[in-house]
């Protein structure tokens, strides 16, 4: 019989085309202590939804449908739904991070678990990115993205403004609904300092501000000597491109992802190999066992390198994954006829 964990850490996520590196993210968030994964997803067209169904059935997670309307917001209509959850409601703690966010533990042994009793059992954790740039890699891969892009942002001079963003680990009972990047109270409750304790990858108290806004840490109350989230936005050049076909988490819109969002995050100046690996390909493997799996990953894989193909015949994208360059007026002609198209 399965011992029932005596900490329930909830990961819940929205992710849409996101198949090629589904199984690595979630194995690694397996093996830090994550118990339950509520994931949904929307407007799918590699087979990550199919993807999703199968290991629901094999009860590696909670899959749900999350269809879109034309003014709907992806991420935050998941997160109402994650928010009314018995389960999730029932989750000791919640973590809400991308699928391009991995947790990156580094108290103990290595776990969340170890994080929270490092920061004093706290009741928010809000944890740094560190965004991790394309190491100036070219090709879409199945290798693991954790192995392939080890250079990242700089904590104490930021290159820009998003590098002190973070993402926040809590616990659901002490907060009234969930934000993309932290917990929140309603607008009318009466905020009082005492109300929760709140710290940052450090253990040190965030600070009464963070209790009625913010995403950003500060001067003030940036930390990250006990955990970070690597944040892998871009990958390669090529991934770059599926993104963009796909767009952002909280957006529809595919315009978003342009060169300039390439340039926020295409940033290599610190080398990084701290996050500890070594339970994802066994994991990986194990749930690899499974036929059907096998046959829905690669069917994945083969419909993402179509879409790359398609898009490479452009002569824009074409140079950009070359030579890293986009040159100005093809991109605006790019963008012109993809939105005519979808018209």
């Amino acid at each position: 019989m399965t011992k029932t964990p005596d900490t329930r850490i909830t990961l819940v996520s929205t992710m849409k085309n996101e198949g090629p590196y589904l199984l690595e993210w979630l194995a690694y968030h397996k093996s830090i202590g994550v118990t339950d994964f509520c994931i949904f997803s929307n407007d799918c067209t590699d087979g990550t939804n199919l993807i999703l169904n199968r290991l629901d059935q094999m009860g590696v997670i909670r899959h749900f449908d999350n269809p879109q309307g034309p003014r709907m917001d992806p991420q935050r209509s998941a997160y109402s739904r994650a928010n009314r959850d018995a389960q999730v409601a029932a989750s000791d703690w919640v973590l809400i991070v991308d699928a391009d966010e991995y947790l990156n533990v580094h108290v103990g042994d290595r776990t969340i678990p170890a994080l929270i009793r490092a920061c004093g059992d706290p009741d928010a954790i809000s944890i740094n990115w560190r965004l991790m740039g394309s190491c100036g890699h070219k090709h879409f891969s199945a290798d693991p993205i954790t192995a392939r892009f080890t250079r990242g942002s700089s904590f104490d001079n930021p290159e820009n403004g998003l590098v002190w963003g973070f993402k926040t680990l809590f616990r659901p009972a002490k907060f009234d609904y969930f934000g993309v990047h932290r917990p929140k109270f309603n607008k009318k409750r009466e905020l009082t300092p005492d109300m929760v304790t709140w710290t940052n990858g450090s253990g040190q108290p965030m600070g009464p501000k963070v209790l009625k806004t913010g995403w950003r840490s500060g001067h003030g109350n940036i930390g990250y000597a006990f955990a970070q989230v690597n944040h892998y936005a871009i990958k390669s050049r090529e991934d770059f491109l599926l993104k963009r076909l796909r767009g952002t988490a909280n957006s529809k819109n595919k315009g978003r992802i342009d060169m300039e969002y390439w340039d926020k995050y295409d940033i290599n100046t610190i080398e990084d190999t701290t996050i500890a690996t070594g339970g994802i390909a066994p994991q990986i493997a194990d749930w690899m066992r499974d036929a059907d799996l096998a046959a829905l990953l690669r069917a994945c894989l083969h419909a993402s390198r179509l879409a790359l193909d398609y898009q490479l015949q452009e002569d824009v994208f074409r140079t950009f994954v070359d030579t890293g360059e986009f040159p100005r007026d093809l991109a605006d002609d790019a963008a012109s006829e993809a939105e005519e198209e979808d018209a």
